[in-house]
């Protein structure tokens, strides 16, 4: 396995929506993510995007996408309807998008509010759990 491509999606932030004084307990991180795999090419490319809420409201939503290259992916992959089961892989994934989105982050926010709010150490098998029963 291997990560092949990080390409930019979208990138947004709405700083109107946060005061001076930022209240930590009211920011909150939520994650997304779309998996599209090209068995024939043993690449996947899944759609990681993060958001910061500030009050219910969104202020940030950063989304990349990542390629990877797995040799014989067909033997993780499982495509039953609109369902796509990724076995073993997933958490690797994460670990890679995540700790990669740490560092867009952290550049991309630099000079600005957000950069006192950098992404938090994440427990990946929980964050694998959690965006698996959101399909």
């Amino acid at each position: 396995m291997r990560l092949q491509s990080v390409s930019e999606v979208s990138y947004n932030t709405d700083m109107s929506k946060i005061g001076g004084n930022v209240n930590p307990d009211e920011l909150q991180v939520g994650f997304s993510n779309q998996i599209l795999p090209d068995i024939e090419n043993n690449v996947i490319s899944v759609v990681f995007g993060v958001q910061y809420l500030y009050e219910k409201e969104k202020v940030l939503d950063c989304i990349y996408k990542f390629a990877f290259e797995v040799v014989d992916l067909s033997r993780y992959v499982v495509i039953d309807g609109d369902n796509i089961t990724i076995n073993y892989l997933m958490p690797h994934f994460f670990s890679v998008m995540v700790g990669t989105m740490r560092g867009i982050l952290i550049v991309r926010t630099a000079g600005t509010l957000f950069s006192k709010y950098p992404l938090p150490i994440l427990d990946i098998t929980a964050l694998n759990a959690s965006l698996s029963q959101n399909k």
